[in-house]
């Protein structure tokens, strides 16, 4: 710090004044704040401790597979070693700058009650005129930025090239990156590095380095997945039980039948198949077994599959356990909103049958009619308004047989006819009672709501008598064709005064599937 010519006192002056304002925003940097970095710093350290582990463990995995698998490794391993290259080259630069910062700050200390010497642990932490020196006046700070920025394109330049890895996926997974600086007139080492305390820069630039350990790791990890990625892997071999007709429970008088081969081998090898010590018939590798169906009982037996290997005489025994169920089946119906159909509404239900397939099942209903849903197994029951007449609806449920034919099971399930009951109007937040004048004022419709019904039925309001009896003077009676309040109704509770009264009767509301019909009680609301 030079004192100028011209004006020697008033130099002087600027420079005391610079001191005071430095010592200053030194102060205000509080212990509890330098304490945070150091507890991040350490944090971060222990973590790239661990990364390193993992890192050190995906290289020993490249190793054995250029031993076991080299033709499919090779490109994998070469874009890894570059990889590494790239990145403990930028680390070594970034661990340098940080430790150039612990010692110009005074060096490492040890703790008192610990006597831990970590990088942490620097004798001046509060120190701000480091980091700007180094990283702004000296231009560390730009070189720093460049060669992050090539560190990053020479490692996407590892990824993009690898037609396994979605690229563009990926790209979150590169953390070391420079953000650009918020302001236009400021480079990235200014917004990072000015009047930063010297143990926030060492936290910064351990950030930087747990950012080069985490990509490093990301990418040679993604390489190595991707080894062999498209190919068909088959370590182990296991015997497949393939049931033809989709359902390991059958019907009385139903066939059951079923494939049994040997998932992973040879196609042109034909294993021995035996079932319960008896040897099947074996065609194109697989068994055909069709189990008996004529009564209700459990089928479970033990089978194995031998498979000869080329040229000996060796074989290996896979065993297996092929198990079935034959029952009479009941049928299943459920009403998705309760065991009760509501006039003019699409009920959705669901009907199935223990080991019959969506498709082999029919069901048909009395007193309405029953569509196809949107999925298999679903329906849509609609039920008319009989005006009482008919009160409950039936539906009945059969099953396709193996000729074809449909063949009745349970007994029909019975559900209740109800209407859909009616809504509770609403002058805003109020069905009745007291309200004040500010609530008042807000309103501009007439709403009905459905309080606890199983659908989302959405009521529109289509015309209302509204009175209004003031407390003093005429009362006033206007009518709207709408759910809106009309001019003539906003202007007369303009100014509501305590003890004035407002009805709305004759609420009509219709719904989809509810006719338009008239709502019953009234909306009595007294100005509090």
């Amino acid at each position: 710090m030079t004192v100028g010519k011209a004006n020697p006192l008033r130099q002087m002056m600027i420079n005391m004044m610079y001191l005071v304002l430095t010592a200053l925003l030194a102060l205000n940097v509080s212990a509890e704040i330098l304490k945070a970095f150091q507890t991040v710093n350490d944090g971060m350290t222990k973590s790239i401790n661990l990364i390193d582990e993992k890192i050190t463990q995906t290289d020993e995995q490249f190793a054995k597979l250029m031993n076991t698998t080299p033709g499919s490794a090779a490109d994998f391993n070469r874009r890894a070693i570059e990889v590494n290259k790239i990145c403990d080259k930028i680390y070594d630069y970034v661990e340098h700058l940080r430790k150039r910062v612990i010692w110009e700050a005074g060096g490492q200390i040890a703790d008192e009650d610990t006597e831990d010497t970590s990088d942490s642990l620097i004798s001046d932490m509060k120190n701000i005129e480091v980091a700007a020196r180094l990283f702004i006046n000296l231009g560390l700070g730009d070189t720093l930025e460049h060669m992050i920025e090539r560190a990053r394109r020479d490692l996407l330049v590892q990824v993009k090239g690898v037609k396994e890895i979605d690229y563009d996926k990926f790209l979150s997974s590169v953390t070391l990156k420079v953000e650009k600086p918020k302001k236009k007139d400021k480079t990235w080492a200014q917004e990072t590095f000015h009047m930063v305390p010297a143990i926030a820069a060492v936290t910064l630039l351990t950030k930087i380095e747990q950012d080069i350990r985490t990509t490093q790791a990301n990418i040679i990890d993604a390489l190595l997945k991707s080894i062999g990625a498209k190919d068909f892997k088959f370590d182990q071999l296991i015997p497949v039980v393939n049931v033809v007709t989709g359902k390991s429970a059958v019907a009385v008088g139903e066939q059951y039948t079923a494939e049994i081969l040997l998932a992973a081998y040879d196609s042109k090898q034909q294993p021995q198949i035996f079932l319960g010590g008896k040897e099947l018939e074996v065609v194109d590798g697989k068994a055909t077994f069709e189990g008996s169906t004529n009564q209700q009982m459990s089928f479970d037996q033990e089978g194995e599959i031998v498979v000869a290997k080329k040229g000996t005489a060796e074989v290996t025994r896979y065993p297996f356990r092929l198990a079935y169920d034959v029952f009479t089946a009941p049928a299943i119906i459920s009403a998705t909103k309760m065991n009760v159909l509501y006039i003019g509404l699409d009920n959705p239900m669901e009907i199935s049958v223990p080991g019959y397939r969506p498709q082999d099942i029919r069901a048909t209903i009395s007193g309405g009619t029953l569509s196809a849903g949107k999925s298999a197994g679903n329906y849509i029951a609609k039920v008319p308004d009989t005006r009482g007449k008919v009160r409950e609806a039936k539906i009945a449920v059969s099953v396709k047989q193996p000729d074809g034919s449909f063949k009745g099971v349970g007994k029909p399930s019975v559900f209740r006819i109800k209407r859909v009951p009616s809504p509770t109007p609403y002058f805003g937040s109020k069905a009745s009672g007291d309200i004040g004048p500010g609530e008042i004022r807000i309103v501009n419709f007439v709403s009905v709501r459905l309080q606890d019904f199983p659908f989302d039925l959405k009521y529109k309001v289509t015309k209302f008598n509204f009175l209004y009896q003031p407390k003093k003077g005429q009362s006033v009676t206007y009518s709207s064709n709408g759910p809106g309040l009309t001019s003539q109704m906003k202007s007369a509770i303009s100014s509501p005064q305590k003890g004035d009264i407002i009805i709305i009767a004759n609420v009509y509301a219709v719904a989809p599937g509810v006719p338009n019909k008239q709502l019953p009680g009234a909306i009595v609301l007294n100005v509090k």
